[in-house]
């Protein structure tokens, strides 16, 4: 029976049984598959070659690799090239940072607004459970050059006993949105088409402990596939044998290899066709159907579907579903530099070792009191008559020719360049002890070029992860949650999310968050550059941009002055937006607003008492506050909260300007602004002795005034006469003059 003629079973919709039976006739038929199989024995060598377990031989019979069967005195050492090639793939892919948004379906403020929710809402799934998501990316980063294929899958996770959908096809809310790496060894897929939506059915195959089956979906189960050989008991067998000792094989204990208390437990998604234009999900666990939907886990939405798993690839192979590993290309350099090491080994413990020649008449001979400090020892002494006057000689051995070495460095440059890691530069390895910081970059770039349509197709494949993450978290998230997100500064932001708040928009982009410099040096000169320059402003002005800029600089642990006000007003907007009832304000400063002058005073009534209140700092706590007030979300918020909020900005707000009162003098006119010295010749005593005590701060003499000083109006009446007499003198001498000139 062939994959059409079972795949026309479940078009019916049968009774369980023949429903079970179809599931394990698609299993037992994909494990026949040649090309899988094929596929899965170099899988089994590559994970072999990465631990470390390189002297192997395939069995034909057991379609198989074994340890090859050597001599206990025959070395097999490893230098294993294969893991360091691994370990830089994966640092290449994951050190790649990414600004995930989500694109609005419209230019409408709502669905802007449920765009950025979108954006807020991936990066508290990321960082949920402790960086759960992040694990599991980083095995798929890791399986990614060992299989060629790996799969990352998003599904319901739920808290409860229930298994995804109710008794009525209906998520479950209780639940999370789950990620998991998924393992190419546990999918198994149609013959038909080379991309995964292209295939009618996907398989996920794992082993379950028994007893979690039975509690999960109440029912016994029997494990009649207890002789079946899984991937992971034939993992198990291999890698128990791996050990950094290589001395006997290790025996594999038998529980190991048949538990009775695993059993197979295997799901199956079937794509939307005209008969069932929602798909199908079935569950199995030997000749029993657990669970059973008229739907696929990923909603359908207008025509669009998409399977749980998500698949990533390293190299495609044309025609071909399965891609294929880097690690390939590497096995036969990596053979001859082992092939290589031992030779080196066995020589050395062999025809390179010095060896002795002796004559005939050796008699060995122990010798105490030998050197200062009188240690016995044995001595060789020999005869020279018996030995004819022959001397015993050390000769040096005969080492590998040079030859030997330069062939082993060939097939290291090999690995290098088939790994597109030329001089192991994607690794921190310098080229040369001459090699200047721009060449390095300049190869490093190089490296990277190369691999630059593997990372592309990764960030694609991730693209798809995050987009249906989205698409069941609004399924799932049907009652209201709080998302709590990492925001700049070490601070948190709190945002409140339901399922309907995305609207549909679940268009995701992501975009790489690169800059001109490709190391944390010159990323961080380039930023000690810019700031220098003033391209990012007043830096010392702006706590964010301090703050951005330290943690780019690796050094987010300083603490700003500033950050215990932030962080304690933080606390305080996400304790009011997320009450619940008048007892939630408990701690949170509220007063009615003075009848008389109409805002918060001294006699101001307190509603809500906070003994903390007076050591803040009300510039930083009512700027926090207000960003809150005039954000979109603070609409959506309860009356009662906005009131709370705005009532409790507006008290950090009155003393912010009772602040700036007492900063300025009431009593300052614009005489203030003139020059002292001139201001005092025109005032009366009392106002200079005024103006001194307010001006200079300096008390006025308390004694009566010093007989015979001259006060200003003395000496206004003094000038005022002396003009006037001279006033007076200047016509009695004119009138002189004129009447002398009528006498002549």
């Amino acid at each position: 029976m062939g994959f059409s003629d079972i795949y026309k079973k479940f078009e019916d919709w049968k009774d369980d049984k023949d429903l079970a039976s179809a599931v394990k006739e698609i299993f037992d038929i994909a494990k026949t598959d040649y090309s899988r199989a094929m596929q899965e024995q170099i899988w089994f060598r590559n994970v072999l070659y990465y631990l470390g377990e390189q002297y192997l031989e395939y069995v034909k019979t057991l379609k198989t690799f074994r340890r090859r069967i050597l001599p206990d005195y025959i070395p097999t050492p490893v230098s294993n090239e294969i893991k360091e090639y691994v370990r830089s793939v994966k640092a290449l892919i994951l050190e790649r940072k990414f600004v995930t948004t989500v694109a609005p379906n419209t230019n409408e403020k709502e669905d802007i607004k449920a765009s950025e929710l979108g954006k807020l809402l991936l990066e508290f799934l990321d960082n949920y459970n402790e960086g759960e998501f992040l694990d599991e990316k980083e095995k798929v980063a890791t399986g990614l050059p060992i299989f060629g294929t790996n799969f990352l899958r998003a599904f319901p996770w739920m808290d409860s006993d229930s298994w995804v959908f109710d008794k009525n096809g209906n998520p479950i809310v209780t639940g999370e949105v789950g990620t998991e790496c998924i393992i190419p060894f546990q999918v198994y897929v149609d013959n038909l088409g080379d991309r995964l939506n292209k295939k009618r059915w996907i398989g996920i195959q794992s082993l379950k402990p028994k007893e979690w089956v039975e509690d999960t979906f109440k029912t016994k189960v029997t494990n009649t596939d207890a002789h079946t050989t899984d991937y992971l008991r034939q993992l198990t067998r291999m890698i128990g044998n791996v050990s950094p000792w290589k001395g006997a094989v290790i025996d594999t204990p038998s529980y190991v290899a048949e538990d009775d208390s695993l059993v197979l437990f295997r799901e199956v998604e079937m794509k939307p066709t005209l008969k069932h234009p929602n798909g199908r999900y079935i569950i199995s666990c030997g000749d029993k159907v657990l669970k059973k939907y008229d739907r696929m886990p990923i909603a359908v939405q207008d025509g669009k579907w998409f399977y749980s798993l998500t698949d990533f690839h390293m190299d495609y192979i044309p025609g071909s579903f399965w891609s294929e590993a880097g690690v390939n290309g590497l096995i036969s350099p990596q053979n001859t530099i082992n092939e290589i090491d031992q030779a080196l080994a066995i020589n050395r413990k062999g025809v390179a070792r010095p060896k002795l020649f002796t004559p005939v008449g050796l008699i060995p001979k122990k010798v105490d009191d030998v050197g200062a400090l009188g240690i016995g020892m044995s001595v060789l002494q020999y005869d020279p008559l018996l030995s004819g006057g022959q001397k015993p000689a050390i000769e040096q051995g005969i080492p590998l020719p040079q030859q030997i070495l330069e062939e082993r460095a060939i097939q290291r440059t090999a690995i290098q360049d088939i790994g597109g890691d030329p001089k192991n530069i994607l690794r921190g390895q310098s080229p040369g002890a001459k090699a200047s910081g721009i060449m390095v970059d300049t190869l490093r770039e190089t490296a990277e070029r190369g691999k630059a349509p593997d990372l592309e197709r990764f960030t694609r494949s991730l693209n798809r992860v995050q987009k249906k993450r989205l698409l069941l978290a609004k399924e799932i998230f049907t009652e209201e949650r709080i998302l709590k997100i990492s925001g700049k500064g070490n601070k948190w932001k709190i945002v409140k999310f339901k399922a309907s708040d995305l609207r549909n928009n679940t268009d995701v982009r992501m975009e790489l968050d690169s800059g001109l410099a490709t190391t944390n040096a010159g990323k961080l000169n380039f930023l000690i550059e810019a700031a220098h320059n003033g391209l990012l402003g007043d830096v010392s002005q702006n706590p964010e941009l301090r703050e951005e800029v330290l943690r780019r600089a690796g050094m987010s642990g300083f603490t700003q002055q500033e950050n215990p006000d932030y962080r304690r007003a933080e606390n305080e907007n996400a304790k009011i937006v997320s009450a619940k009832s008048a007892q939630d304000f408990q701690g949170i400063f509220i007063a009615e607003p003075n009848p008389k002058t109409g805002v918060i005073d001294a006699d101001s009534q307190v509603l809500s008492e906070d003994p903390l209140f007076k050591y803040d700092n009300h510039t930083v706590h009512y700027e926090s506050h207000r960003k809150v007030i005039i954000s979109d979300e603070f609409s959506e918020l309860p009356p009662e909260v906005q009131m709370v909020l705005i009532n409790h900005a507006d008290a950090h707000h009155q003393q912010v300007v009772e602040e700036q009162k007492n900063q300025i003098d009431p009593s300052r006119d614009a005489r203030e602004f003139l020059q002292l010295d001139k201001l005092l010749p025109v005032l009366t005593p009392m106002e200079r002795g005024q103006a001194i005590q307010k001006y200079l701060g300096l008390e006025p003499d308390p004694q009566p005034q010093v007989v015979g000083a001259v006060s200003a109006d003395k000496v206004f009446e003094a000038n005022q006469k002396k003009n006037e007499i001279l006033l007076e003198g200047a016509i009695e001498k004119k009138n002189a003059s004129r009447e002398k000139q009528q006498s002549k």
